[in-house]
């Protein structure tokens, strides 16, 4: 568990991590990778569209349960749940300090977003794009399931799920990171197996926006500095109470 405040730059990771964030995008971009990519999202897409279509009612049941809109706040639970444990694990005196870094987290989180939403992609769900496939939206009328999307790049449950997964493992160790990296997986799998994303929204889009957004945080001292200052906040605040 890393607390306290630096100053420090790491200017060499940070600008290779910057490099490695634009060649990714890239690679979505120009060929050949961009057919590499396209393909690759096709094989994906119609091996879990196919499973949905010979699978059983069980099966795609609890896919789209996972896919409905409830299910997205339990699954991000899930992953403010690490840093809950944590929090208990460590004891009261640690609290202020785990609410900062998860109010941190949200606040990197939205601008991870507001960073996605400025790249100049629109490109609709496969499920949307062929003829033919198997919609859960369609199979269940008892409640709402999201099977499409009409603008997918980047995925935003994944760039959530990597942000989150980058601060567990930076502020709060391997062992969190790796239950946040299961939470991590619950987000982002209902929308690649229902169709409404494809693997490239994941793998590109939010790795790109989670390399900029996790990179900028701990190679610089914008994380360190947030969590200390709120932290303090945090502690005024319930010192008054």
């Amino acid at each position: 568990m890393i607390q306290g405040e630096t100053s420090r730059w790491w200017v060499p990771y940070l600008v290779v991590w910057q490099f490695i964030a634009i060649l990714l995008l890239m690679s979505w971009f120009i060929e050949p990778t961009r057919t590499a990519w396209l393909s690759v999202d096709d094989l994906v897409f119609r091996l879990f569209n196919d499973s949905l279509k010979t699978g059983s009612d069980s099966w795609r049941m609890l896919w789209a349960l996972t896919n409905h809109r409830l299910f997205d706040g339990i699954s991000a639970g899930m992953l403010v749940l690490v840093f809950m444990v944590s929090a208990w694990r460590n004891g009261r005196s640690s609290w202020c300090w785990h609410t900062a870094v998860l109010s941190v987290t949200v606040i990197a989180v939205l601008i991870g977003t507001r960073i996605g939403h400025l790249i100049p992609v629109e490109r609709p769900s496969g499920t949307m794009l062929y003829n033919g496939v198997f919609r859960l939206s369609e199979w269940t009328t008892a409640f709402e399931t999201k099977d499409i999307s009409y603008s997918t790049f980047p995925g935003d449950h994944g760039m959530v799920a990597l942000i989150g997964c980058g601060y567990a493992f930076h502020y709060l160790g391997r062992g969190y990171a790796l239950a946040a990296s299961i939470a991590a997986l619950v987000i982002v799998l209902p929308r690649l197996v229902g169709g409404a994303h494809w693997l490239s929204d994941e793998l590109v889009g939010a790795g790109f926006v989670g390399i900029l957004v996790l990179s900028w945080s701990f190679y610089t001292p914008v994380a360190d500095t947030l969590v200390a200052k709120t932290d303090r906040l945090w502690r005024r605040i319930l010192h008054r109470k």
